[in-house]
């Protein structure tokens, strides 16, 4: 029999996740299409968007540990799908196969490695539900906090996770869906990953999907998602399987995952349907004011009395839409004086409702719109604590790229 490579396991792998990403797309078209006619019909009832909850809220909880998202269509196969069931191609892959075996015999070294990093992980989940005193396991959340978030850099493949048993009902789940043992931080990173293996997206590099020249003198704008990608879905109003906090290196990237609609731009959205997203960056000549649940968000200036096509998907959004949320990416380049600016990079920061707008210079049709945070979200992770995103391994990589001036433009520096 002949010796398996890694380039069959390359093919296999790529026509896999190739297969799942086109029924995905599918599935959320499908969905989106239903759920734009169900919350319509919603509104013109009662003029309020349904609230879905994820899981109970307890009568104790407090605002940190609600976890309750605006229902929308995406969130369905990322999130509803991945707390009851594990992927196919993990319960096909079987444990004991041959092609395990030589897989694991032919790259011993790296597999250990991986596979003794993934040992210790499930270990301190079980130290975390196990572990009755409660000093103890706040020392053993934030190990397994700091496992979370260092498999995000962890080279595995489908067979290393297979072996993992973290994809099963006694995996990562145990995490995702117990609130009472587990932070609501750690649940929503633990899920992120989840999410992406899940989609067989192993690579553990921060432009995975990113086309980057050799050399070129404007390195954004030359800079394109690779087709093969299995890209998210920005054109979908709510949150779609992104979680509070999420991070980025640079504006293209979340245009990649679905966060975001426009590699440049900062707002994204469809006419008539409004805005679907909008980045946070500052800049000069904007009369933004970032208070955290509340932001005073400028549009952009025309060269008339006509607003722009970007500023009408804001303004569609405040008058026709006001009940669809939009998705708040923060980007660093806003102020230093900003205290809810991300370290490096974007961050995800929740859905917003566009509730008010203001002129301030007709000339130019220059708008300002007042967007609040629809409540019942994880809080945004600015502060300096555990919780915070990026987290210290993003910012670490984030800094390998800068020096490599790697897929970063001036404007992400």
């Amino acid at each position: 029999m002949a010796n398996y490579t890694e380039d069959d396991f390359q093919r296999e792998l790529n026509a896999e996740k190739a297969k799942i990403a086109k029924a995905l797309r599918k599935e959320q078209n499908e969905q989106l299409k239903a759920h734009v006619e169900r919350t319509q019909q919603e509104t013109n009832r009662n003029g309020k968007r349904p609230i879905q909850s994820t899981r109970p809220s307890p009568a104790s909880a407090t605002p940190e540990d609600s976890f309750e998202f605006p229902e929308d269509p995406a969130q369905k196969k990322a999130i509803a799908v991945s707390r009851t069931t594990a992927p196919e191609w993990y319960t096909k892959l079987d444990f004991n196969s041959s092609a395990m075996k030589r897989y694991f015999k032919q790259n011993k070294v790296e597999a250990t490695q991986a596979t003794t990093a993934l040992s210790s992980l499930r270990s301190n989940i079980d130290l975390c539900e196990q572990t009755t005193d409660r000093m103890e396991r706040s020392k053993h959340l934030e190990t397994l906090r700091d496992d979370i978030h260092k498999a995000e850099f962890l080279a595995v493949d489908r067979y290393i996770v297979r072996r993992s048993g973290l994809m099963g009902d006694n995996g990562f789940r145990r995490i995702i869906n117990d609130t009472s043992t587990f932070p609501w931080d750690l649940r929503a990173d633990t899920l992120q990953l989840y999410n992406r293996w899940w989609l067989q997206i192993f690579s553990i590099d921060l432009l995975r999907g990113i086309i980057v020249p050799k050399s070129s003198k404007d390195k954004r704008n030359a800079d394109r998602i690779d087709p093969s990608y299995p890209k998210g879905i920005a054109k979908v109003p709510g949150q779609g399987d992104l979680v509070v906090g999420q991070w980025w290196p640079t504006q293209l990237c979340t245009v990649r995952d679905g966060a975001h609609g426009s590699p440049q731009a900062g707002i994204y959205g469809e006419k008539g349907k409004g805005a679907y997203s909008i980045v946070l960056s500052g800049g000069t000549g904007y009369q933004d004011e970032d208070n955290g649940d509340e932001i005073w968000y400028s549009g952009t200036d025309s060269k008339n009395s006509t607003p722009t096509e970007n500023t009408w998907r804001m303004i569609e959004s405040c008058d026709k839409h006001p009940k669809q949320p939009v998705r708040v990416i923060r980007s660093w380049n806003q102020p230093k004086s900003n205290s809810y600016r991300p370290q490096r990079g974007y961050r995800y920061d929740g859905l917003y409702e566009v509730v008010d707008k203001q002129v301030l210079n007709p000339s130019k049709a220059m708008y300002r719109f007042l967007l609040k945070r629809i409540e019942g979200q994880d809080p945004i992770r600015y502060q300096e604590n555990a919780a915070r995103r990026p987290t210290k391994y993003e910012v670490k990589e984030y800094d390998k790229l800068r020096q490599q001036e790697r897929g970063l433009a001036r404007d992400d520096w």
